[in-house]
């Protein structure tokens, strides 16, 4: 897998905080971390 999606992800965290996504990010599997990704990179989207 490609850790650019890694990078983008901290950066969807900081853009939708307001969520609380980010607050137990470490506790996550790459799975989970992968689904939060590709759920917040929608909501970017519109």
């Amino acid at each position: 897998m490609n850790e650019r999606w890694l990078e983008s992800l901290e950066m969807l965290l900081v853009r939708f905080s307001y969520l609380g996504i980010g607050a137990d990010i470490q506790s996550h599997s790459i799975n989970e971390l992968w689904s939060i990704y590709l759920y917040l990179s929608r909501l970017a989207e519109g």
